[in-house]
């Protein structure tokens, strides 16, 4: 399959602060997910997927152009810096000059065309719709508005072929979700006992953030919740509700006809804490399992490559750029890409099981290589640690042992 040049259409889903380990197709053990479940049956499932970074924008940079963070030029910043699109290549780009129509259609304002990342993309539909629950000033769009406005550029003549990248939001902070989907899972699936927490500020451990606080109306007193229960049950359904939205995505394809020559590509930019380490509800403090352990699902045109298998080996989400390039003819060595083509882990697995992973914050650096995740703190020369900056969490070099 390596080297291979073949003709399709690219769907890329990105679903922000998803982690693997809840997903049933990833071993867990409640109903989170039975479209994307449903998807693996027909894909490359990777279950040993990583970011290289436990922050939105930094973490899709890395993505779109198969570079680690410390090698492109958006950096650590979260929506703070520009990509030099001088200096840059993306993935959008490269297949828009070999004839692809492009599209992206992005859920939150991080992800502003403004800071670069719609280098390529001749439709960058970043509209938001409202602003976050706690936090206002933070724009974002529900997922199932943001499928509407993407089948609407497909129906509308997306061209063949076509690169059409998804983002969605729904799983992220805040955990809220219209009905019936906010009452699939609750504090009871939990534990037996509640769970009481304090309300910190965004980036403290030890409690609830205060960006996540929500009111808990169950009992008719309206009051705010303070159980982590509470939240671990609203963090399954936020995966529950996009599961939804993507199921109609999917359903659409379907009966449009586009699902068989389809390429897609389902991952996370990050993970999220839920009390590992003592973080609730938050993620880019640390580059533990938790905040970068990633979903990473392949589906194949139909014809074109294995479907319902589990792969093992080590992978990063900058080998997504690398691994399009290659199947559709464009020498990605051109570049100077740190990603490798994941379909290696088929034909030789060999050079991807014992290579190094890498992730990154400005406050520590990790490696994966075989079993083992080996983390240190670090102090990056120019950069400031952010506002979640946690020396207590990144003090000490670590190994985490893998399952």
């Amino acid at each position: 399959m390596g080297g291979s040049w073949m003709s399709f259409s690219l769907l890329l889903i990105t679903i922000d602060a998803l982690r693997a380990d809840h997903l049933c197709c990833y071993g867990y053990r409640r109903e989170t997910s039975p479209r994307l479940d449903a998807l693996a049956g027909e894909s490359i499932l990777f279950q040993r997927a990583f970011s290289p970074c436990s922050y939105t924008m930094p973490a899709h940079t890395s993505l779109m152009t198969g570079k680690y963070v410390p090698h492109h030029s958006m950096g650590y910043r979260q929506a703070s810096g520009r990509l030099d699109t001088d200096r840059e290549i993306t993935l959008a780009e490269v297949l828009l000059a070999r004839g692809y129509t492009t599209a992206a259609f992005v859920s939150c304002a991080v992800l502003d065309g403004r800071y670069g990342l719609d280098r390529g993309f001749v439709h960058y539909d970043d509209r938001m719709t409202r602003g976050e629950e706690n936090r206002p000033h933070e724009l974002i769009r529900e997922g199932s508005l943001t499928t509407t406005a993407a089948l609407e550029w497909l129906k509308s003549g997306a061209g063949d072929p076509f690169f059409l990248w998804i983002h969605y939001f729904d799983v992220h902070g805040p955990y809220l979700q219209p009905e019936p989907f906010n009452t699939f899972f609750v504090p009871e699936d939990y534990a037996e006992e509640p769970v009481w927490l304090p309300v910190v500020d965004e980036g403290e451990a030890g409690g609830i953030p205060s960006y996540q606080l929500l009111v808990d109306d169950r009992d008719g007193t309206c009051r705010h919740a303070l159980d982590a229960r509470f939240y671990l049950a609203r963090y399954d359904c936020g995966i529950r509700y996009v599961d939804h939205i993507i199921g109609d995505l999917f359903r659409s394809l379907k009966e449009t006809g586009f699902w068989d020559e389809l390429m897609i590509v389902v991952t996370a930019d990050h993970g999220e804490a839920l009390g590992e380490n003592g973080v609730y509800f938050y993620h880019g403090l640390t580059l533990t399992p938790d905040q970068i352990h990633v979903p990473l699902l392949v589906k194949m045109p139909r014809g074109k490559g294995p479907a319902g298998v589990q792969v093992n080996v080590p992978v990063s989400t900058v080998d997504i750029m690398p691994s399009v390039l290659e199947l559709v003819g464009f020498d990605y060595r051109r570049l100077a890409l740190d990603g490798l083509p994941l379909l290696w882990s088929l034909d030789r697995p060999e050079l991807l099981r014992t290579r190094a992973i890498h992730s990154d914050l400005e406050i520590q650096g990790a490696v994966i290589c075989g079993n083992r995740l080996h983390l240190w703190p670090r102090n990056v020369e120019g950069i400031e640690p952010g506002p979640s900056y946690n020396p207590l969490l990144v003090e000490r070099e670590k190994i985490i042992e893998l399952g």
